[in-house]
């Protein structure tokens, strides 16, 4: 088992290609994007999986209108048993393993990201952190949330024959939607606590 100092180091080296690289180990699909490109994004990902029906938590509800201009019928958490994808932000990325955490808050529905079969996360590059011990760092110098929700790769489900079964107990399948964060973009993302786009 490697040094914690070391390893951490190794991580912190890249931490956006740390991320992607578990990721994909994982299974999750991963585009990499500007702000301003993440509509067209969302839309080549909802087009490739064939969905109709999407959800979108609270938080981006300013990404409804250029959907639905697309084609797609959108709603918010009421329609998370029926949508076929639920996109929700994330609030932090772990490099490490590849998790998504999300904060519990109103303007994140975390039932769009347990329910759909698909899953679509946005996430700011600047958002990634090394791992499980930096997010705590973090949480202790602001208020904790009454709960975190860590999303590592598509939801799995093994029998008693260990047969290993995706989809079974959440989405089967998930993306990621890494944005970078430049200025222009700040000025027009969601604002943070949104759980859109911190």
């Amino acid at each position: 088992m490697p040094e914690a100092a070391p390893y951490r180091a190794e991580v912190e080296e890249d931490l956006v290609g740390r991320f992607v690289r578990e990721a994909e180990r994982l299974g999750v699909r991963v585009y990499r994007s500007s702000w301003d490109e993440v509509v067209r994004v969302l839309v080549e990902i909802l087009r490739a999986v064939g969905a109709r029906r999407v959800g979108l938590s609270e938080g981006l509800q300013g990404l409804r209108g250029p959907l639905r201009d697309a084609g797609f019928e959108v709603g918010g958490v009421e329609v998370a048993r029926e949508a076929e994808v639920g996109v929700t932000g994330a609030d932090w990325g772990l490099a490490e393993t590849a998790s998504l955490v999300l904060l519990a808050s109103p303007a994140q529905d975390r039932l769009l990201s347990l329910l759909p079969p698909v899953h679509v996360a946005l996430l700011p590059e600047d958002r990634i952190l090394t791992d499980l011990e930096a997010l705590f760092e973090r949480l202790d110098a602001g208020e904790v949330p009454s709960a975190l929700t860590f999303i590592t790769g598509p939801s799995r489900t093994a029998d008693i024959e260990q047969t290993l079964t995706p989809g079974v107990h959440g989405p089967g399948v998930v993306y990621v939607v890494l944005y970078s964060s430049t200025r222009l973009a700040k000025e027009t993302m969601p604002p943070a606590g949104s759980g859109a786009c911190p």
